[in-house]
Protein backbone atom coordinates (compact mmCIF):
# COMPACT_ATOMS: atom_id res chain seq x y z
CA UNK A 1 0.00 0.00 0.00
CA UNK A 2 1.34 3.43 -0.99
CA UNK A 3 2.13 5.66 1.94
CA UNK A 4 0.75 9.16 2.22
CA UNK A 5 3.11 11.78 0.90
CA UNK A 6 2.86 13.92 3.98
CA UNK A 7 2.92 11.19 6.65
CA UNK A 8 5.92 9.32 8.02
CA UNK A 9 5.46 5.90 9.52
CA UNK A 10 5.95 5.79 13.29
CA UNK A 11 6.39 2.07 13.81
CA UNK A 12 9.03 2.41 16.50
CA UNK A 13 7.07 5.05 18.40
CA UNK A 14 3.87 3.01 18.25
CA UNK A 15 5.60 -0.09 19.56
CA UNK A 16 7.29 1.88 22.33
CA UNK A 17 3.97 3.40 23.35
CA UNK A 18 2.40 -0.06 23.51
CA UNK A 19 5.26 -1.43 25.56
CA UNK A 20 5.25 1.46 28.02
CA UNK A 21 1.51 2.00 28.31
CA UNK A 22 -0.09 2.87 31.59
CA UNK A 23 -1.47 0.10 33.76
CA UNK A 24 -4.13 2.47 35.14
CA UNK A 25 -6.89 0.80 33.14
CA UNK A 26 -6.20 -2.71 34.46
CA UNK A 27 -9.06 -4.51 36.25
CA UNK A 28 -9.01 -4.35 40.04
CA UNK A 29 -11.78 -6.82 40.78
CA UNK A 30 -13.24 -4.34 43.28
CA UNK A 31 -16.56 -2.61 42.66
CA UNK A 32 -16.51 1.14 43.26
CA UNK A 33 -18.58 2.50 46.15
CA UNK A 34 -19.21 5.73 47.99
CA UNK A 35 -19.74 9.31 46.89
CA UNK A 36 -19.62 9.42 43.07
CA UNK A 37 -17.53 11.77 40.94
CA UNK A 38 -20.05 13.42 38.64
CA UNK A 39 -18.95 15.02 35.37
CA UNK A 40 -20.78 16.36 32.34
CA UNK A 41 -21.16 14.74 28.94
CA UNK A 42 -22.43 16.54 25.84
CA UNK A 43 -23.59 13.80 23.43
CA UNK A 44 -25.49 14.20 20.12
CA UNK A 45 -28.13 11.56 20.84
CA UNK A 46 -31.26 13.34 19.62
CA UNK A 47 -32.47 15.12 16.50
CA UNK A 48 -32.40 14.45 12.79
CA UNK A 49 -28.65 13.80 12.61
CA UNK A 50 -28.31 12.00 15.95
CA UNK A 51 -25.48 9.63 16.75
CA UNK A 52 -26.95 7.54 19.57
CA UNK A 53 -23.80 5.41 19.59
CA UNK A 54 -22.04 8.22 21.47
CA UNK A 55 -24.39 7.68 24.40
CA UNK A 56 -23.97 3.91 24.24
CA UNK A 57 -20.21 4.29 24.63
CA UNK A 58 -20.62 6.53 27.67
CA UNK A 59 -22.98 4.05 29.32
CA UNK A 60 -20.59 1.15 28.68
CA UNK A 61 -17.63 3.12 30.01
CA UNK A 62 -19.45 4.08 33.20
CA UNK A 63 -20.29 0.43 33.85
CA UNK A 64 -16.73 -0.67 33.09
CA UNK A 65 -15.09 1.93 35.30
CA UNK A 66 -17.35 1.26 38.27
CA UNK A 67 -17.58 -2.53 38.06
CA UNK A 68 -14.21 -3.55 36.63
CA UNK A 69 -11.69 -0.79 37.31
CA UNK A 70 -12.98 -0.06 40.78
CA UNK A 71 -13.73 3.57 39.98
CA UNK A 72 -11.29 6.37 40.75
CA UNK A 73 -9.39 5.33 43.84
CA UNK A 74 -12.47 3.41 44.91
CA UNK A 75 -15.01 6.15 44.14
CA UNK A 76 -17.56 5.48 41.39
CA UNK A 77 -18.13 7.86 38.52
CA UNK A 78 -21.49 9.16 37.38
CA UNK A 79 -22.05 10.76 34.01
CA UNK A 80 -24.39 13.74 33.75
CA UNK A 81 -25.36 13.29 30.08
CA UNK A 82 -27.04 16.15 28.24
CA UNK A 83 -28.59 15.01 24.96
CA UNK A 84 -27.62 17.31 22.12
CA UNK A 85 -29.98 17.64 19.15
CA UNK A 86 -27.74 19.59 16.79
CA UNK A 87 -29.02 23.01 17.84
CA UNK A 88 -26.93 25.71 19.54
CA UNK A 89 -29.85 26.47 21.85
CA UNK A 90 -29.73 22.98 23.33
CA UNK A 91 -25.96 23.14 23.70
CA UNK A 92 -26.31 26.44 25.55
CA UNK A 93 -28.92 24.95 27.87
CA UNK A 94 -26.68 21.96 28.50
CA UNK A 95 -23.73 24.21 29.30
CA UNK A 96 -25.76 26.29 31.74
CA UNK A 97 -26.86 23.09 33.46
CA UNK A 98 -23.27 21.91 33.77
CA UNK A 99 -22.23 25.24 35.27
CA UNK A 100 -25.08 25.08 37.79
CA UNK A 101 -24.06 21.54 38.72
CA UNK A 102 -20.41 22.65 39.11
CA UNK A 103 -19.09 19.66 37.17
CA UNK A 104 -15.27 19.41 37.10
CA UNK A 105 -15.18 18.95 33.31
CA UNK A 106 -17.41 18.24 30.32
CA UNK A 107 -16.74 15.39 27.92
CA UNK A 108 -17.43 16.38 24.32
CA UNK A 109 -18.81 13.15 22.84
CA UNK A 110 -18.20 14.47 19.32
CA UNK A 111 -21.17 16.84 19.30
CA UNK A 112 -21.16 19.20 16.32
CA UNK A 113 -23.24 21.74 18.25
CA UNK A 114 -20.75 22.01 21.15
CA UNK A 115 -19.93 25.46 19.71
CA UNK A 116 -22.80 26.98 21.70
CA UNK A 117 -21.37 25.66 24.96
CA UNK A 118 -17.78 26.83 24.51
CA UNK A 119 -18.04 30.44 25.79
CA UNK A 120 -20.27 29.49 28.73
CA UNK A 121 -18.03 26.68 29.96
CA UNK A 122 -14.95 28.78 29.28
CA UNK A 123 -16.25 31.64 31.42
CA UNK A 124 -16.89 29.17 34.24
CA UNK A 125 -13.38 27.68 33.84
CA UNK A 126 -14.86 24.23 33.22
CA UNK A 127 -12.60 22.46 30.70
CA UNK A 128 -14.03 20.62 27.71
CA UNK A 129 -12.31 17.30 27.05
CA UNK A 130 -12.70 14.71 24.34
CA UNK A 131 -11.22 12.25 21.89
CA UNK A 132 -11.88 14.77 19.13
CA UNK A 133 -13.92 17.93 18.84
CA UNK A 134 -17.35 18.06 17.34
CA UNK A 135 -16.67 21.66 16.31
CA UNK A 136 -13.76 23.71 15.07
CA UNK A 137 -14.78 26.45 17.51
CA UNK A 138 -14.02 24.14 20.43
CA UNK A 139 -10.62 23.45 18.83
CA UNK A 140 -9.85 27.15 18.93
CA UNK A 141 -10.48 27.56 22.65
CA UNK A 142 -7.71 29.17 24.68
CA UNK A 143 -5.20 26.92 26.38
CA UNK A 144 -6.72 25.26 29.40
CA UNK A 145 -10.30 25.69 28.20
CA UNK A 146 -10.34 22.55 26.00
CA UNK A 147 -8.22 19.43 25.54
CA UNK A 148 -8.56 16.96 22.65
CA UNK A 149 -6.50 13.80 22.78
CA UNK A 150 -6.40 13.04 19.03
CA UNK A 151 -5.89 16.57 17.79
CA UNK A 152 -8.11 19.20 16.21
CA UNK A 153 -10.77 19.01 13.51
CA UNK A 154 -7.98 19.80 11.06
CA UNK A 155 -6.56 16.30 11.61
CA UNK A 156 -9.56 14.84 9.79
CA UNK A 157 -9.38 17.35 6.94
CA UNK A 158 -5.62 17.18 6.48
CA UNK A 159 -5.53 13.43 7.03
CA UNK A 160 -8.29 12.59 4.54
CA UNK A 161 -6.79 14.66 1.75
CA UNK A 162 -3.23 13.51 2.50
CA UNK A 163 -4.05 9.80 2.46
CA UNK A 164 -6.05 10.11 -0.78
CA UNK A 165 -3.26 12.15 -2.36
CA UNK A 166 -0.75 9.52 -1.30
CA UNK A 167 -2.92 6.86 -2.98
CA UNK A 168 -2.73 8.80 -6.24
CA UNK A 169 -6.28 10.14 -6.27
CA UNK A 170 -6.90 13.27 -8.34
CA UNK A 171 -10.66 13.87 -8.30
CA UNK A 172 -12.52 13.54 -4.99
CA UNK A 173 -16.26 13.68 -4.22
CA UNK A 174 -17.37 13.42 -0.57
CA UNK A 175 -20.71 13.99 1.18
CA UNK A 176 -21.60 15.55 4.53
CA UNK A 177 -24.99 16.43 6.01
CA UNK A 178 -26.31 19.89 5.16
CA UNK A 179 -25.43 22.31 7.97
CA UNK A 180 -23.67 25.69 8.19
CA UNK A 181 -20.74 24.07 10.00
CA UNK A 182 -20.39 21.54 7.17
CA UNK A 183 -19.98 24.30 4.58
CA UNK A 184 -17.45 26.08 6.78
CA UNK A 185 -15.45 22.88 7.23
CA UNK A 186 -15.39 22.21 3.49
CA UNK A 187 -14.72 25.77 2.36
CA UNK A 188 -12.13 26.67 5.01
CA UNK A 189 -10.28 23.36 5.31
CA UNK A 190 -11.04 20.58 2.84
CA UNK A 191 -11.03 22.59 -0.40
CA UNK A 192 -7.88 24.62 0.36
CA UNK A 193 -5.96 21.50 1.44
CA UNK A 194 -7.10 19.55 -1.63
CA UNK A 195 -6.12 22.45 -3.86
CA UNK A 196 -2.68 22.72 -2.29
CA UNK A 197 -2.16 19.02 -3.07
CA UNK A 198 -3.26 19.46 -6.69
CA UNK A 199 -6.57 17.63 -6.32
CA UNK A 200 -10.06 18.55 -7.50
CA UNK A 201 -12.68 18.33 -4.75
CA UNK A 202 -16.47 18.47 -4.85
CA UNK A 203 -18.78 18.23 -1.82
CA UNK A 204 -22.38 17.05 -1.66
CA UNK A 205 -24.72 18.10 1.14
CA UNK A 206 -27.60 15.62 1.60
CA UNK A 207 -30.26 16.66 4.14
CA UNK A 208 -30.14 15.14 7.60
CA UNK A 209 -33.54 13.52 7.02
CA UNK A 210 -35.11 12.14 3.87
CA UNK A 211 -31.90 12.03 1.86
CA UNK A 212 -32.03 10.10 -1.43
CA UNK A 213 -28.59 8.50 -1.48
CA UNK A 214 -29.10 7.16 -4.99
CA UNK A 215 -29.23 10.79 -6.10
CA UNK A 216 -26.22 11.69 -3.94
CA UNK A 217 -24.26 8.82 -5.48
CA UNK A 218 -25.26 9.83 -9.00
CA UNK A 219 -24.19 13.40 -8.28
CA UNK A 220 -20.81 12.22 -7.06
CA UNK A 221 -20.27 9.94 -10.05
CA UNK A 222 -21.26 12.61 -12.58
CA UNK A 223 -17.85 14.19 -12.01
CA UNK A 224 -16.06 10.86 -12.66
CA UNK A 225 -14.11 10.84 -9.37
CA UNK A 226 -11.46 8.27 -8.54
CA UNK A 227 -12.41 8.51 -4.85
CA UNK A 228 -15.95 9.02 -3.54
CA UNK A 229 -17.74 8.64 -0.22
CA UNK A 230 -18.18 10.79 2.87
CA UNK A 231 -16.64 13.43 5.03
CA UNK A 232 -19.09 12.44 7.76
CA UNK A 233 -22.57 10.94 7.83
CA UNK A 234 -24.48 8.82 10.36
CA UNK A 235 -23.68 5.12 10.04
CA UNK A 236 -26.89 4.35 8.15
CA UNK A 237 -26.22 7.16 5.69
CA UNK A 238 -22.73 5.88 4.99
CA UNK A 239 -24.00 2.38 4.26
CA UNK A 240 -26.77 3.62 1.98
CA UNK A 241 -24.44 5.89 0.01
CA UNK A 242 -21.70 3.29 -0.40
CA UNK A 243 -24.20 0.67 -1.56
CA UNK A 244 -25.60 3.15 -4.07
CA UNK A 245 -22.11 3.91 -5.38
CA UNK A 246 -21.37 0.24 -5.98
CA UNK A 247 -24.81 -0.39 -7.49
CA UNK A 248 -24.18 2.45 -9.94
CA UNK A 249 -20.94 0.85 -11.05
CA UNK A 250 -18.31 2.75 -9.07
CA UNK A 251 -15.20 0.59 -8.65
CA UNK A 252 -12.87 3.31 -7.37
CA UNK A 253 -11.82 4.01 -3.79
CA UNK A 254 -14.54 4.65 -1.25
CA UNK A 255 -13.47 7.02 1.50
CA UNK A 256 -15.53 6.18 4.59
CA UNK A 257 -14.40 8.71 7.19
CA UNK A 258 -15.02 7.25 10.63
CA UNK A 259 -17.91 5.01 9.52
CA UNK A 260 -17.47 1.27 10.01
CA UNK A 261 -20.83 -0.50 10.17
CA UNK A 262 -21.08 -0.60 6.36
CA UNK A 263 -18.35 -3.24 6.28
CA UNK A 264 -20.48 -6.08 7.63
CA UNK A 265 -23.47 -5.08 5.52
CA UNK A 266 -21.58 -4.76 2.23
CA UNK A 267 -19.24 -7.71 2.60
CA UNK A 268 -16.80 -8.06 -0.30
CA UNK A 269 -18.02 -4.80 -1.86
CA UNK A 270 -16.50 -2.92 1.07
CA UNK A 271 -12.97 -4.16 0.32
CA UNK A 272 -10.53 -1.39 -0.54
CA UNK A 273 -12.45 1.33 1.29
CA UNK A 274 -10.33 3.71 3.34
CA UNK A 275 -11.43 4.38 6.92
CA UNK A 276 -10.12 7.26 9.02
CA UNK A 277 -11.09 6.86 12.65
CA UNK A 278 -9.07 8.61 15.33
CA UNK A 279 -8.38 5.39 17.24
CA UNK A 280 -7.60 1.74 16.64
CA UNK A 281 -11.08 0.26 16.16
CA UNK A 282 -12.44 -3.27 16.78
CA UNK A 283 -12.06 -4.43 13.17
CA UNK A 284 -8.35 -3.53 13.31
CA UNK A 285 -7.66 -5.73 16.33
CA UNK A 286 -5.79 -8.42 14.37
CA UNK A 287 -3.28 -5.80 13.22
CA UNK A 288 -3.05 -3.83 16.47
CA UNK A 289 -0.32 -3.89 19.14
CA UNK A 290 -1.02 -6.44 21.88
CA UNK A 291 -2.03 -3.90 24.52
CA UNK A 292 -4.40 -2.15 22.12
CA UNK A 293 -5.96 -5.47 21.08
CA UNK A 294 -6.73 -6.11 24.74
CA UNK A 295 -8.31 -2.67 25.09
CA UNK A 296 -10.54 -3.34 22.08
CA UNK A 297 -11.66 -6.59 23.70
CA UNK A 298 -12.44 -4.61 26.87
CA UNK A 299 -14.54 -2.14 24.88
CA UNK A 300 -16.47 -4.91 23.11
CA UNK A 301 -17.11 -6.74 26.37
CA UNK A 302 -18.38 -3.62 28.15
CA UNK A 303 -20.66 -2.70 25.24
CA UNK A 304 -22.10 -6.21 25.26
CA UNK A 305 -22.67 -6.06 29.00
CA UNK A 306 -24.85 -2.95 28.73
CA UNK A 307 -26.81 -4.34 25.78
CA UNK A 308 -25.05 -2.63 22.86
CA UNK A 309 -22.81 -5.42 21.60
CA UNK A 310 -23.93 -4.73 18.03
CA UNK A 311 -23.00 -1.04 18.20
CA UNK A 312 -19.21 -1.21 18.06
CA UNK A 313 -18.83 1.92 15.94
CA UNK A 314 -16.01 4.46 16.01
CA UNK A 315 -18.32 6.97 17.69
CA UNK A 316 -19.20 4.65 20.56
CA UNK A 317 -15.48 3.95 20.99
CA UNK A 318 -14.64 7.68 20.98
CA UNK A 319 -16.90 8.35 23.94
CA UNK A 320 -15.90 5.14 25.74
CA UNK A 321 -12.22 6.02 25.36
CA UNK A 322 -12.88 9.61 26.45
CA UNK A 323 -14.38 8.46 29.75
CA UNK A 324 -11.62 5.91 30.43
CA UNK A 325 -8.91 8.43 29.59
CA UNK A 326 -10.35 10.94 32.04
CA UNK A 327 -10.61 8.29 34.74
CA UNK A 328 -6.92 7.56 34.22
CA UNK A 329 -6.16 11.29 34.39
CA UNK A 330 -8.01 11.52 37.70
CA UNK A 331 -6.05 8.55 39.02
CA UNK A 332 -2.84 10.53 38.49
CA UNK A 333 -4.07 13.24 40.85
CA UNK A 334 -3.15 11.27 43.97
CA UNK A 335 -6.26 11.94 46.00
CA UNK A 336 -6.48 15.67 45.30
CA UNK A 337 -9.88 17.29 45.43
CA UNK A 338 -11.46 16.86 42.01
CA UNK A 339 -12.79 20.13 40.66
CA UNK A 340 -12.41 22.15 37.49
CA UNK A 341 -9.20 23.80 38.69
CA UNK A 342 -7.38 20.62 39.66
CA UNK A 343 -8.61 18.79 36.54
CA UNK A 344 -7.30 21.59 34.33
CA UNK A 345 -3.94 21.49 36.09
CA UNK A 346 -3.74 17.71 35.70
CA UNK A 347 -4.55 17.91 31.99
CA UNK A 348 -1.96 20.62 31.38
CA UNK A 349 0.60 18.37 33.05
CA UNK A 350 0.00 15.33 30.85
CA UNK A 351 3.19 14.24 29.11
CA UNK A 352 3.65 11.05 27.10
CA UNK A 353 0.23 9.93 28.32
CA UNK A 354 -0.91 6.70 26.67
CA UNK A 355 -4.54 7.02 25.69
CA UNK A 356 -7.07 4.19 25.37
CA UNK A 357 -6.67 2.61 21.91
CA UNK A 358 -5.11 5.85 20.76
CA UNK A 359 -1.88 7.83 20.47
CA UNK A 360 0.52 8.85 23.20
CA UNK A 361 -0.19 12.51 23.95
CA UNK A 362 1.26 15.58 25.60
CA UNK A 363 -1.17 18.40 26.44
CA UNK A 364 1.25 21.33 26.72
CA UNK A 365 -0.55 23.40 24.08
CA UNK A 366 2.25 22.99 21.53
CA UNK A 367 1.20 19.90 19.54
CA UNK A 368 -0.61 21.83 16.79
CA UNK A 369 0.37 25.38 15.76
CA UNK A 370 -2.21 27.92 16.82
CA UNK A 371 -4.54 25.37 18.40
CA UNK A 372 -3.48 24.79 22.02
CA UNK A 373 -6.46 22.50 22.66
CA UNK A 374 -4.70 19.79 20.68
CA UNK A 375 -2.69 17.11 22.45
CA UNK A 376 -1.55 15.30 19.27
CA UNK A 377 -0.83 15.73 15.57
CA UNK A 378 -0.94 12.04 14.70
CA UNK A 379 -3.47 10.26 12.49
CA UNK A 380 -4.32 6.67 11.65
CA UNK A 381 -5.84 5.22 8.47
CA UNK A 382 -7.09 1.74 7.60
CA UNK A 383 -7.93 -0.15 4.43
CA UNK A 384 -10.82 -2.62 4.46
CA UNK A 385 -9.54 -6.11 3.63
CA UNK A 386 -11.38 -8.84 1.73
CA UNK A 387 -12.17 -10.60 5.03
CA UNK A 388 -13.74 -7.41 6.42
CA UNK A 389 -10.88 -6.66 8.79
CA UNK A 390 -8.97 -3.36 8.81
CA UNK A 391 -5.24 -3.11 8.16
CA UNK A 392 -3.35 0.13 8.82
CA UNK A 393 -2.27 2.01 5.71
CA UNK A 394 0.98 3.08 7.37
CA UNK A 395 3.34 0.64 9.03
CA UNK A 396 3.01 0.94 12.79
CA UNK A 397 -0.42 2.55 12.63
CA UNK A 398 -0.14 6.19 13.63
CA UNK A 399 1.75 8.68 11.49
CA UNK A 400 2.70 12.31 11.96
CA UNK A 401 0.76 14.93 10.00
CA UNK A 402 2.34 18.11 8.69
CA UNK A 403 0.14 21.12 9.57
CA UNK A 404 2.18 23.34 7.22
CA UNK A 405 0.31 21.69 4.33
CA UNK A 406 -2.80 23.63 5.39
CA UNK A 407 -2.87 26.91 3.44
CA UNK A 408 -2.94 30.06 5.53
CA UNK A 409 -6.45 31.47 5.91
Amino acid sequence: MTKTKFAAALAALSLLGAACGSSADKPTGVKAAGNPIVFGVQAPTKGAAAYPQTGYGVKAAEWYVNNVLGGVNGRPIKTNVCAGDGSPETAINCANGFVSAKVPFVLDAYDQAITGAVPILGSADIPIVGTLAGSGVADQAAYGKAFYFTGPTQVSALGSMSVLHGLGKKKIALAVNEAPTSHTYVDKLIKPIAGSLGMQFEAQYPPATGANFNVTAATQLAGKPDAAGVIALPEGGCTNLFQALRQQGFQGTIFAGSCSQFIETMGAQAAGAIVQPRLWVPLSKDHAPKEVAGQLDTFASAMKHVGYGNELSARSLYSFAGVVNMVNVMKTMNGQQIDSTTITTALKGLKDFKTFAGPTVTCDGKAWPGLPSSCSRQAIFFEVQKDGKLAPVNQGGYSELDPSVIPAS
